[in-house]
């Protein structure tokens, strides 16, 4: 019941997918110009360099391809200089200006941090030295081969009946596969319809493959995924000891097996609706929802029962745990047995030896076009950060968060809600009573910047300098019993669910915030020192879409109290459907690999949010140069500011991406990809045809196009 920081399943909304690793050797920041920043009291102290405005106009113009018409792609114009002056490091799938190159910084200043947390005697610092040491000895994690999990595995072998299947399930979601793997999901989160309270949510899962489709897809490219994904299964059982014949014949039961957990399951796209995956049942209701499993036996094994549980208990898709009893019941014991045995070397072969590891990332290999292992300190990097995230965030802060960029943040996004409320009396689909509650919901949004006013304690967590697979094994239980304890208990407001140093950004439907991480707020998104029409581009468009998060196709279902709940007039609501619709069929037509279209349902909330968020940064970067003088004289050679604005904002999602990741992304990813996340809201968009002149008929300016917010 860990609650899932990254892609939160129904508590947030994230900017982007990938918030965990992009790794490779991290090189240092370059700063422009010296000059370190002087402290003001009581705020962190920044180790930034000042950049100077002939370097920031400088960057800006080397990332452009000014050759390219900006009225025919502007994606290739703002981010062709970049796009042919880069090579996609062999380790990443997928690396952007933005998100890749910023994530490497931030890397670069977390291993510093960790580095010197060795050798120190602060007792919190000692944990994370401890930590990133035993990560890094990988003569030791190399001797121990598969003896950390054999124990575990073996238990497994020795079950006897179903009870001792679901025994083995709940121990496996507290301490090995953190609520995922093993025949389900489940994980802590706000109560959708009492947001005060926290609840114990089960979902859908139980497969190795990304998605149902990889299961269930007749294509040539599925089958050969799915041929070779039998086939690693079987390798890695080998590490456990199997003989390659029996290793093979467990291999195609256990695909069989989760083929048919694929077949219980939801279409991912429909997974988004709130309402639908909203099914409070209690323990009670779960069980009988499973009838005739021994239940009983499984929450033995998650170690927390009817008894704290209780009442505070949501299936998100019932029918799934309908059918689980028929499939358990037809699965002979041994076939579930290796299964799970599958399903622990799945979720520990990159904590163990280096030929476990290697084998375990050819599968990354084809699922993602990654050439290459990252470095090994980058993905201790990554462990440690996901694992104790506010133990290494106050060092991070302190290190790359500078004096006034808090409030320089603050103010842009009061700006953006302003804008936002002053939109809404223009969409003719809503009706005054909507509108009035829409505002209030938009007046109550929350905003947190940087990092939490109060980081968590890890006091009671162990780390050993030894022992790498037990560190990580007592983080996952740690984490499991902090966030299964408060389940009934009452709501923390002010904590964070992603990481200070994590390149992103979310909205929490359920406590109706949003929340900017340190680590987002740097450039090409956000400097203190750039231009404001750069920063309004960049964060600010950020910004809107955090804010447009609360009110698209699922966010708009939550009140201003975070309480799902239908508060639209009828009449609105369908007419919101309308608009929404809209965006489906246009995001749906765009083909990104050759066969291969946009899930328009399955990136409907993100699209909306995208096609908002430029709308009304623009607006509020206005609004700003009205109040500041005009910010008429440009800021770049050859850009006016407003064009600054949207080349500032095209140039944080410059990115290269292997077509397996681009696949893979079709067919998972809630997000458009960044070329569309670029041209399609600015072709939607008449303040952008302006700025650059854009004639209808153009491919940035099209006859017919969509709006919502």
């Amino acid at each position: 019941m860990r609650r899932i920081s990254a892609v939160p399943p129904a508590l947030c909304v994230a900017l982007a997918l990938a918030c965990t690793a992009q790794s490779g050797p991290a090189p240092k920041p370059k700063p422009e110009a010296a000059g370190e920043e002087p402290t003001k009291p009581n705020e962190p102290v920044s180790k930034t360099m000042r950049l100077d405005a002939a370097a920031i106009a400088a960057e800006v113009q080397s990332t452009l391809d000014a050759s390219a018409d900006p009225c025919d792609n502007f994606y290739k114009y703002a981010c062709g200089g970049w796009l042919t002056s880069t090579t996609r490091p062999p380790d990443k799938p997928r690396y952007g200006r933005g998100f890749g190159v910023v994530d490497e910084k931030n890397k670069a200043i977390l291993r510093e941090i960790l580095e010197a947390a060795q050798t120190s005697e602060d007792p919190k610092e000692k944990q994370l030295g401890a930590f990133y040491h035993a990560c890094m000895d990988e003569a030791a994690i190399n001797a121990a081969g598969v003896t950390p999990i054999a124990e575990l595995a073996g238990k497994i072998e020795k079950a006897k009946d179903l009870g001792d299947i679901l025994e083995r399930v709940g121990s496996m979601h507290r301490s090995v596969t953190a609520g995922g793997g093993g025949l389900f999901r489940v994980y802590v989160d706000a109560d959708d319809k009492n947001p005060d309270v926290y609840i114990a949510k089960a979902t859908q899962g139980g497969t190795g493959l990304p998605d149902r489709d990889f299961y269930l897809e007749d294509s040539e490219k599925m089958r050969s995924i799915r041929a070779q994904y039998e086939a690693h299964i079987a390798r890695m059982l080998g590490f456990l000891g199997d003989a390659e014949a029996d290793a093979k014949q467990r291999a195609t039961a256990i695909l069989a097996f989760e083929t048919e957990l694929a077949r219980l399951a939801r279409p991912r796209a429909e997974m988004r609706d709130p309402e639908k995956t909203y099914n409070k049942v209690g323990v009670t209701g779960f069980v009988a929802l499973g009838e005739g499993l021994p239940w009983d036996r499984y929450f033995g094994g998650l170690g927390y029962g009817p008894d704290k549980i209780g009442e505070h208990l949501s299936v998100s898709v019932p029918e799934f745990f309908q059918g689980l009893p028929a499939l358990l019941e037809r699965t002979d014991l041994d076939t579930l047995k290796h299964y799970l045995r599958w399903h622990v070397i799945h979720a520990t072969a990159e904590h163990l030896s280096a030929e476990i590891d290697a084998a375990d990332f050819e599968m990354q290999k084809l699922l993602t076009g990654a050439e290459r292992q990252s470095d090994r300190w980058e993905r201790c990097v990554d462990w440690a950060n996901h694992s104790v995230p506010e133990l290494i965030g106050p060092a991070f802060v302190e290190r790359q968060f500078a004096g006034d960029s808090k409030q320089i943040a603050v103010t842009m996004i009061s700006a953006i809600e302003q804008a936002f409320e002053a939109s809404l009396p223009e969409l003719s689909w809503m009706d005054e009573v909507t509108r009035g509650r829409a505002i209030t919901k938009a007046k109550a949004i929350t905003n947190k910047i940087g990092y939490p006013d109060r980081w968590r304690d890890y006091s009671g967590l162990e780390f050993t300098g030894d022992d790498h697979m037990r560190n990580i094994f007592n983080a996952l239980r740690f984490n499991f019993e902090y966030d299964a304890n408060r389940v009934g208990g009452p709501v923390d407001r002010d904590e964070w669910h992603m990481p200070t140093a994590y390149v992103n950004a979310y909205y929490s439907a359920s406590v109706n915030e949003i929340v900017f991480p340190a680590g987002i707020l740097q450039p090409p998104y956000f400097s203190r020192d750039f231009p404001m029409a750069m920063n309004f581009g960049g964060i600010g468009m950020v910004m809107g879409h955090e804010i447009t998060h609360g009110f698209d196709d699922g966010g708009r279902k939550y009140d201003e109290k975070g309480v799902l709940r239908p508060w639209w007039e009828d009449e609105a609501a369908q007419k919101f459907e309308a608009q929404a619709q809209c965006v489906d069929d246009l995001y749906s037509g765009i083909e990104v690999l050759p066969g291969v279209k946009l899930n328009g349902k399955l990136t409907l909330g993100e699209n909306i949010a995208d096609l908002g968020g430029i709308k009304e940064a623009y607006n509020a970067y206005k609004r700003w140069a009205a109040q500041n003088g005009g910010d008429a004289a440009p800021h770049v050679a050859g850009l006016t500011n407003d064009q600054l604005l949207f080349v500032g904002f095209a140039q944080g999602w410059c990115t290269l991406q292997s077509d397996e990741s681009t696949l893979l992304r079709a067919k998972t990813d809630s997000h458009s990809p960044p070329e569309q996340r670029v041209n399609v809201p600015l072709s939607n968009f008449p303040s952008f045809w302006e700025a650059f002149s854009c004639a209808e008929g153009t491919p940035m300016h099209p006859a017919q196009t969509c709006q919502v917010w």
